[in-house]
């Protein structure tokens, strides 16, 4: 067999993939026992240490031995799986020696995998080599990993199967279709709004479960608000319902998500209709501003609350289960009421109901309308500064809800720090979308 460059990188490929993984097992895999002040040589079976096959150098060679097994599987068949097998076999045999001490086999296990990476640098060493950071990003995570699985709780893995079964099995299975005779009503976009209630529910437990309660929840209404604000608010109101301490990160959380949501219509109308997206960045722009300030003001209100150092330690956060189904199938309910009664409404006022239309359309989603709009400005068959007041008046609309519901559905004070917040945007809003020209 010539000695090419194209072989010489494949080699470059096995013999780097052996380093990888050989340093990760030296470096980053901590021994078990106390240190102690003369570090053990693992190497060196004379210190106790054989229950590691660790190292650069072994790892390396376990690649190197991989690749070469490819190579001669060319010239002889047959050759490569016997050298593998050899090799499986010994490291096998080590870990019966060891057995006793040390029944873990994640090293033995990272062994045969480096040879049948380097196996597969003969054909493959792209997918080799990212193969190999996989297996040493799972190798490093032995820390990490170890310390979440002791904290976590049976339900917590058993309400983690039943959001998997929601997402993967029964939401599938929904119809995609309208059904209802007023052509409204969409099961799979309802079974989708149910995932995101339970999913952002869900999220903002485990990120409140390891980060605290101040970070967890507000970083929930921050990215909750990129799919949908009223889920956050939803799932928050109830957040707030148990545990009434956390009504500031709560009523933050949810503001957030608003001002998010207010951002997102812009940017949907600057895809549609750039010229529209300029008119409607006062009304707009200004509601996300009013939010933004607020969203700062509950922000100080959650850290002077010391909701992290406080709450926690006096027992006040009780995080029940991650996954909650209830409040999610009661909101749907909700959403389609009022999906049905937007829809008879417009059927019946037509153009001419074009702004009530658009209230009516807010009420539960602000992106149908907002879209609607934009691809009739951009036509030419809506003007520009009907658009903008049908726009503003759907997203004003959404937040008013979101405010009803939390005052409705959370706690008291959550309920009033929501309401005066979104009241002001809202207010904003609508004096901009009056008085600025179009």
């Amino acid at each position: 067999m010539a000695l090419t460059t194209e072989l010489m990188i494949q080699a470059a490929y096995a013999l780097g993939i052996g380093v990888l993984v050989g340093l990760e097992r030296s470096v980053f895999n901590e021994p078990e026992s106390p240190p102690t002040a003369t570090p053990a040589i693992q190497d060196d079976p004379s210190n106790g240490n054989t229950n590691e096959i660790s190292g650069v150098r072994t790892y390396a060679i376990f690649s190197l031995v991989g690749f070469t097994a490819a190579m001669a599987n060319e010239s002889l068949p047959f050759s490569g799986p016997v050298i593998l097998a050899g090799l499986i076999g010994l490291v096998l045999l080590l870990y019966r020696h060891t057995l006793v001490r040390n029944p873990g086999m994640t090293t033995e296990a990272a062994a045969i995998g480096t040879a049948i990476l380097g196996t597969l640098c003969r054909s493959h060493p792209e997918a080799a080599a990212m193969l190999a950071v996989i297996l040493t990003g799972i190798l490093s995570s032995k820390h990490i990993t170890r310390e979440t699985t002791k904290k976590m709780r049976r339900i917590e893995v058993t309400d983690t199967l039943k959001f998997l079964v929601l997402i993967l099995i029964v939401l599938p299975l929904m119809p995609n279709r309208t059904l209802d005779p007023y052509n409204a009503v969409n099961p799979a976009k309802v079974g989708l709004l149910v995932v995101l209630i339970s999913g952002i529910s869900f999220v903002g437990y485990f990120l409140t479960r390891f980060l605290g309660a101040q970070k967890g929840l507000g970083l929930t209404g921050l990215l909750g608000g990129l799919t949908s604000s009223t889920a956050v608010t939803a799932a928050m109101a109830e957040e707030s319902a148990k545990s009434p301490r956390l009504k500031a990160i709560c009523a933050f959380s949810t503001v957030v998500a608003n001002a998010t949501s207010f951002l997102r219509v812009l940017v949907m109308v600057v895809i549609l209709d750039q010229t529209l997206a300029r008119q409607l960045a006062w009304s707009i722009g200004g509601m996300a501003l009013v939010a933004i300030i607020a969203s700062a003001w509950l922000w100080t209100l959650a850290s002077r609350d010391k909701v992290t150092e406080v709450t926690e330690r006096e027992g006040q956060v009780k995080l029940s289960n991650p996954f909650s189904l209830g409040p999610a199938l009661k909101f749907a309910a909700f959403f389609v009421a009022i999906l049905l009664i937007s829809r008879i409404a417009r059927d019946q006022l037509g153009n001419a109901g074009m702004y009530l239309a658009a209230a009516l359309s807010g009420l539960a989603d602000v992106d149908a309308i907002t879209m609607s709009v934009a691809e009739q400005t951009r036509a030419g068959s809506l003007a520009g500064s009907p658009g903008v007041l049908a726009i503003t008046i759907a997203v004003v609309s959404n937040a008013v809800v979101k405010a009803g519901i939390s005052m409705m559905t959370g706690s008291r004070d959550f309920g009033k720090l929501v309401a005066i917040s979104l009241g002001l945007a809202v207010i904003v809003g609508l004096m901009l979308a009056w008085l600025v020209p179009a």
